[in-house]
């Protein structure tokens, strides 16, 4: 029995000890503003807390009377706190509902702060007076439960669905409503009636600006009968959220040019990133951008890429594209063409060696074949065929047989040079002819040596034309 005893006592002292211990961690103080009200009124307190902690501390306050009392804030802050640094006194002004009181008289409320990061709860009671029973309705105190429906994150390009539901919970009939949704972007009042024992819902959709920054916002919804509210402040809490939108806004297209407009936004002023936009290693080498662009390679693509600097909450870019240059040089190289096959000669001379003899390490004699083609769409005529055989060789007289002998074979008495002269009477179209002639050096010549290339003069259509054949180069 003893034993027992003892362990109350020291029970009992524990808990003394733990209730002071707790309450030396912050101090909390009530002091009353307006305590006598009548039924349809707030009482209104100051609630005074002080941290007593090493650190900074959020205190929450709160009743637990709730849903006969309750208790909120105005403007609303939901939820109801103080952040104080250590050491620091604070204080907030709260309004005390009476949901559910039909009579007059003294009412105690208990006011509950509870410290964030410790847990540790005290509770302080207070004191409010009924005068008046002016509120009831009929004998009965209007209680209609209000639920607000809102998404809580909205992208302002978006309309705004809002769904609010009212449920009488008593045998009232209100014949006319007015239901009030507030924040700081979004006003609408709604009049309806609601019977007893009756539920009814308001559907609705809102749009605010698009360029909303974001951040969070306040939604506040009340239910006024005759002006004066029934219930206690419906309060959702809602984020506007951030967005960018890239967008081709214009684009003009012109013979062998383009240009296209793009657009990017953004509800954030402070937005930072990068607009990509795809091309090629082509198109980027015709293409002049407005600001000036980078080029990025990302996963074998290619993309034009600027950084996002956004003024008045959107930014432009521009890029052109100009094909009229590429245009000009093909135009250019088809006339070319054009003009070569128009101008060139009908006639073509081929140039090759043949039958190469060495001695003594060096070139002693060769044949040298000239291969006559007609490429072009008419006949030749009167063909003379001049080859120029320098000083230091000599022709040798014998033509291989099968071979077209030369009609002259004259040396220039100065120079040195042998002439060598054919004269053919026709080649039709795609017709070929082969000249061919042997050659001997006086010395073997050593490394490599060229021969000048060979003419020709002709007729086509009754006028006179020229050809000449390729250089010969002798490697050794």
């Amino acid at each position: 029995m003893f034993g027992l005893r003892k362990s109350l006592i020291f029970t009992l002292i524990f808990l003394v000890v733990a209730s002071i211990a707790n309450a030396a961690l912050f101090d909390i103080e009530a002091v009353p503003i307006n305590s006598k009200i009548a039924l349809d009124e707030f009482a209104e307190f100051e609630i005074k807390v002080k941290n007593n902690l090493k650190d900074q501390e959020e205190f929450r306050i709160y009743t637990s009377n709730f849903p006969t009392w309750d208790v909120r804030t105005d403007p609303i802050i939901n939820p109801i706190s103080l952040d104080l640094q250590s050491g620091e006194q604070g204080s907030v002004k709260i309004l005390v509902d009476p949901l559910k009181i039909r009579e007059i008289g003294t009412y105690g409320i208990n006011i509950n702060v509870r410290s964030k990061n410790t847990n540790i709860l005290q509770n302080m009671p207070i004191k409010v007076t009924i005068m008046s029973a002016e509120g009831l309705i009929g004998g009965y105190v209007p209680t209609v439960l209000t639920s607000l429906g809102i998404p809580s994150k909205i992208d302002p390009r978006d309309e705004i669905p809002i769904k609010v539901v009212l449920n009488n919970q008593n045998i009232i009939d209100y014949p006319e409503l007015k239901v009030k949704v507030e924040s700081d972007l979004i006003m609408e009042e709604i009049t309806t009636k609601l019977g007893p024992k009756d539920e009814t819902t308001l559907e609705f959709t809102k749009k605010i600006d698009p360029l909303t920054a974001p951040g969070d916002m306040n939604v506040v919804i009340a239910v006024l009968r005759e002006d004066k509210s029934i219930i206690n402040p419906v309060v959702r809490k809602i984020e506007i959220v951030s967005y960018r939108n890239d967008e081709l806004i214009e684009e003009q297209k012109k013979f062998m040019r383009s240009k296209k407009t793009y657009e990017v936004t953004s509800n954030d002023p402070d937005y930072e990133g990068q607009l990509k936009i795809e091309t090629t290693m082509f198109n980027s080498l015709f293409s002049s951008e407005s600001p000036k662009a980078d080029i990025l390679t990302e996963s074998g693509k290619k993309y034009l890429v600027w950084d996002v600097e956004l003024e008045n909450n959107s930014m432009q870019v521009i890029v052109k594209k100009n094909f009229i240059p590429l245009f000009v040089v093909i135009i250019l190289l088809i006339g070319l063409l054009i003009a070569y096959y128009v101008l060139r000669a009908p006639m073509t001379i081929r140039k090759e060696t043949s039958n190469v003899t060495k001695r003594d390490g060096g070139v002693s004699e060769m044949s040298v074949i000239l291969h006559l083609k007609n490429r072009g769409k008419e006949k030749l005529e009167d063909i003379e065929v001049t080859e120029c055989i320098p000083s230091l060789v000599s022709i040798e007289k014998d033509i291989s047989l099968g071979a077209l002998q030369p009609n002259k074979v004259l040396k220039h008495e100065k120079k040195g040079n042998t002439v060598v002269k054919w004269n053919i009477d026709s080649l039709d179209v795609t017709e070929e002819r082969v000249l061919s002639y042997r050659i001997k050096t006086q010395l073997p010549i050593l490394g490599s040596f060229s021969l000048p290339g060979a003419s020709s003069t002709f007729k086509c259509l009754g006028k006179k034309h020229k050809s000449s054949s390729n250089r010969l180069n002798v490697d050794e």
